[in-house]
């Protein structure tokens, strides 16, 4: 079964109003469909007077997204939409502040923590479970425990016109989150930026869309069919770079994970259980 939860909100009619988060999330299905050979969609976008992206909602819909999963399932979670921080209350933050992202009516029901994202996203061993926060203040978004930042960097003076994977030097860096609890099923997160950066909404191809978003999706159908973890943070990355943005996206997990492996190998079992065991503070993973 693969079944996926897309949430897009552009704050239609209020001051907070955004243009690319329903046609994130009208792309993403797409590439799911045709791609990932998704077949079951929960789709919140606030264009849509029956399926509204509210805080009930986006909460039911994570329940309804992990219901009754089994070995063999994968799940997809992508949200895009505004994100924020508020103050850390049960001092699981080294920085004091939870990510959080924004319902269509946060105003009336407040927002959603990461606290309260990785209590509900408690998946069985067997069940993998990829998720994207196109959203202001998401790199620790789901509370995950291993953390991958690229720091590639162009090999000539000034930053290119067009990104060419080859031009530029890998250079990634591993932290472990002891604070946050490892999972039992396979977790994977990509975050628009850093807990402290703000995430784009701009226009490409004319088109009104998040700069992740539209990067992510760039990034796979490049290199659709042998995408390594390393390979792509490296190229999303350098990607947004390229295009003149500043913003750092950041993978997380919830296992150990060797970046070598195949973003979406149906065999993720590997002897990497004892890859990380020993690490303290940060490794630079070459």
């Amino acid at each position: 079964m693969r079944r996926a939860l897309l949430v897009g909100i552009n704050y239609i009619g209020t001051s907070n109003a955004l243009n690319g988060c329903i046609n994130d999330i009208k792309n993403v299905q797409t590439f799911l469909k045709n791609s990932r050979n998704y077949v079951e969609f929960i789709k919140l976008t606030d264009d849509n007077k029956d399926a509204m992206p509210t805080k009930e909602n986006i909460l039911k819909g994570i329940d309804d997204l992990v219901k009754d999963v089994k070995n063999g399932d994968e799940l997809w979670f992508h949200y895009s939409g505004h994100g924020t921080l508020q103050r850390d209350t049960n001092g699981d933050e080294e920085s004091g502040y939870d990510s959080a992202i924004c319902p269509v009516d946060f105003m009336k029901s407040g927002f959603i923590t990461d606290d309260v994202i990785r209590s509900k996203f408690v998946i069985p061993e067997g069940v993998t479970l990829y998720i994207v926060l196109d959203a202001c203040h998401s790199g620790t978004g789901c509370d995950l425990r291993y953390k991958f930042e690229d720091y590639s960097y162009y090999k000539k003076d000034g930053t290119p016109e067009k990104y060419d994977t080859n031009e530029w030097v890998l250079r990634q860096v591993m932290t472990q989150l002891k604070n946050y609890p490892k999972s039992k099923g396979d977790i994977f997160m990509i975050s628009g930026c850093k807990d402290e950066q703000t995430s784009a909404d701009t226009v490409e191809e004319g088109k009104a869309a998040g700069a992740l978003t539209y990067c992510f999706l760039k990034v796979i159908k490049n290199n659709f069919g042998n995408c390594k973890w390393k390979t792509f943070l490296k190229d999303l990355n350098c990607l947004l770079q390229t295009k003149g943005y500043d913003q750092k996206p950041i993978l997380t997990t919830g296992k150990q994970l060797d970046t070598n492996q195949i973003m979406f190998d149906k065999d993720k079992k590997k002897a990497i259980d004892n890859i990380f065991q020993n690490i303290k503070g940060e490794t630079l993973l070459m």
